[in-house]
């Protein structure tokens, strides 16, 4: 989505107070970077042989290869205890390491049997960088294709947009003020907050275009996100709920669930059933909330 400011430059821009304290960035967790099995056809190589040093990933395979990787990602571990991350070219080699390649690609298709020699290809070109023989694939090929329609079917299952709105009467100059004091950036309609370029989650007033000048009042403002987009949700609702507060604290309200009843303080903690389901569900495809796969299924 275009995320640049309506009818000019508003980088500058602030509110009547700058408490964008209250939302700190949400501190990337090891397990972001997590495999989630059930996104990818996997080929494991040889472990780093005994005694051997780690090299970096970017001198041995050059940085350019993962910046031009597409639909494909490396993966490692030193423990058998902990989950495999995902690497790149500033990491170090991994005592254990994988090559995946992702079951829904960018296209949204599933993945057709041709499309596999070609990964086959990468899998093997690095596994010559590394000096790590390539281990014979735990799946056969229609076996992955089977499972990459399937995770490809359920296009639009995960695409929940969680919503809280803020209900009273509010003036969209006040609106905006807030918004922009507690730190959010305009979007054509209304605000976002951003961390590191992603979007979290947007505001938006019901009934009203909040581009710069907009007058009037509205009945609600909404804050929502997608779950299935962001690692950490829990953290993003968490988030969210501050952010909503702020705003009743400026101008009044009562918060309130999409359906219109009042909201639990439990989602302060980012505690939620709704959100609960919705992971549990990911899990259950074998997927996790913001994994690129997730992300082109939401």
């Amino acid at each position: 989505m275009d995320l640049q400011p309506d009818g000019g430059d508003f980088a500058e821009e602030g509110g009547s107070e700058d408490v964008s304290h209250l939302l700190p960035a949400i501190r990337p967790l090891p397990e972001d970077a997590a495999l989630a099995e059930g996104a990818y056809y996997i080929i494991k190589l040889a472990d780093m042989a005994a005694g051997a040093q780690p090299r970096q990933l970017g001198q041995l395979l050059g940085t350019a290869f993962f910046a031009a990787l597409s639909d494909m990602a490396i993966f490692g571990r030193d423990d058998e205890t902990m989950p495999y991350r995902e690497l790149n070219g500033n990491d170090m080699e991994a005592k254990h390491m994988l090559v995946a390649m992702e079951l829904v690609p960018s296209s949204g298709n599933a993945l057709a049997e041709d499309e596999f020699p070609m990964f086959d290809m990468v899998a093997s070109r690095v596994a010559k960088k590394l000096e790590r023989p390539k281990q014979p694939a735990g799946e056969a090929i229609p076996q992955a294709v089977a499972r990459s329609q399937r995770l490809a079917s359920l296009k639009g299952k995960f695409s929940m947009s969680y919503t809280l709105k803020v209900t009273g009467s509010f003036d969209a100059a006040k609106i905006t003020d807030a918004a922009l004091s507690i730190g959010l950036k305009r979007e054509p309609g209304g605000f976002v907050w951003l961390v590191n370029a992603q979007p979290i989650f947007r505001v938006k007033a019901q009934g009203l275009q909040l581009a710069p000048g907009a007058t009037g009042t509205s009945p609600a403002i909404e804050f929502s996100f997608q779950p299935a987009r962001l690692p950490q949700p829990k953290k993003a609702l968490e988030r969210m709920v501050t952010c909503a507060n702020y705003f009743i604290k400026r101008l009044g309200g009562t918060l309130m669930t999409a359906a219109g009843q009042k909201a639990a303080t439990t989602i302060m903690t980012g505690e939620d059933a709704q959100l609960a389901k919705l992971v549990q569900d990911m899990n259950a495809a074998g997927l996790k909330p913001g994994n690129v796969v997730s992300q082109r299924l939401a």
